[in-house]
């Protein structure tokens, strides 16, 4: 029989880690159900079987909590990302896949539109964007996009004439349309899905250089 030669990893520890991923799941449900403002930490403390103090412990305000479920998603979302998009060899297309993967994420994750309804200022997601090392991460972000489109004009796939700063701007307002075609999309006039493919294509034929086709 084959033993393992790796470390196990103190009981201590993985106790403390398995109660602060309980944590986690349990406030990520309930800030989806009730919103920012009517979760409590109590009732989130009640239901993951643990003491309201041990709560605080880990996180010293709901608002703290917040910031950590959210960030904890992010991770997952960023490892789906990194599989799924940064292997595509054209920067044009990974533009177009990136607007998909977001609206995609955001059908399928209720706690942001939920926090953007209830709070339409987003002045905990700000808070958030704000905090930390966060900016830092934005502004990578911004620079990888000013980054596909550079390399999208040399291998002539975009416009020369586009305004490099101001494109992934105009990108990251896209990236959260999907918060807002719900007064569009009423009865049958449209469906959300198709609206957003047709904002997708609609972007990526506005930066794409003359005589390039806009098929995928």
């Amino acid at each position: 029989m084959a033993v393992s030669t790796k470390p196990s990893e103190p009981a201590g520890r993985s106790s403390a880690e398995a109660r602060r991923q309980r944590i986690l799941q349990v406030a990520k449900s309930h800030f989806e159900r009730f919103g920012f403002r009517r979760t409590r930490i109590e009732d989130v403390a009640r239901e993951a079987g643990i003491a309201k103090g041990a709560v605080y412990l880990e996180f010293e305000s709901k608002e703290v909590l917040l910031h950590a479920v959210i960030e904890s998603l992010f991770e997952q979302i960023g490892r789906r990302y990194a599989a799924e998009v940064m292997p595509l060899e054209s920067p044009r297309e990974r533009l177009r896949a990136t607007l998909r993967f977001s609206y995609r994420e955001l059908a399928r994750d209720a706690l942001f539109e939920r926090l953007v309804r209830e709070d339409p200022d987003v002045a905990v997601l700000r808070s958030l964007a704000e905090s930390g090392d966060n900016p830092r991460k934005a502004d990578a972000q911004l620079e990888m996009l000013r980054g596909w489109v550079r390399e999208g004009i040399e291998r002539g796939e975009l416009r020369a004439d586009l305004d490099i700063e101001a494109v992934p701007f105009v990108f990251g307002v896209l990236r959260f349309l999907h918060y807002h075609t719900a007064l569009v999309t009423v009865g049958d006039r449209i469906s959300r899905e198709r609206l957003l493919d047709a904002v997708i294509d609609i972007f990526i034929a506005g930066l794409s250089a003359p005589g390039v086709s806009n098929t995928r």
